[in-house]
């Protein structure tokens, strides 16, 4: 396995990336979506590393596989789900003032989440040993 400070880890984000990207996107409507939920997500995930990574004086390589098991998790967790990401987006699109508790909760929410949790606890036993 490679050590957690390897450089080999920028790939495996990059890789996680560009799979999140291909299945996010054919499941958003707009324009709009696509660049907030489908580009903004992994950005915003690398901002909250490296803000970490400043706060506490850690290396950023060090959390690189936990943010590619959250990125993963998420896109692991919509597969299978285009049609009904789609229709929850055209949902949301049609009623943007509806609040959140009104919406049925998609049913790709416990797939994802179930996913995200694994791999999370993966990655951080894979920090914590090597």
């Amino acid at each position: 396995m490679p050590d957690k400070t390897s450089p080999i880890w920028w790939l495996f984000a990059a890789i996680s990336v560009a799979a999140y990207v291909a299945i996010m996107l054919p499941g958003m409507i707009t324009t709009r979506q696509k660049i907030i939920y489908s580009s903004g997500g992994p950005l915003a995930g690398l901002g909250a590393l490296m803000a970490y990574s400043v706060a506490f004086k850690w290396p950023v390589n060090d959390g690189l596989p936990l943010y590619c098991a959250v990125i993963l998790g998420i896109a692991a967790g919509m597969v299978g789900h285009k049609k009904s990401l789609r229709s929850y987006m055209a949902d949301r699109l049609a009623n943007p003032g509806r609040p959140q508790g009104e919406v049925e909760t998609p049913p790709w929410v416990l797939q994802m989440v179930f996913t995200v949790l694994v791999l999370c606890g993966a990655a951080l036993w894979y920090i914590r040993n090597f």
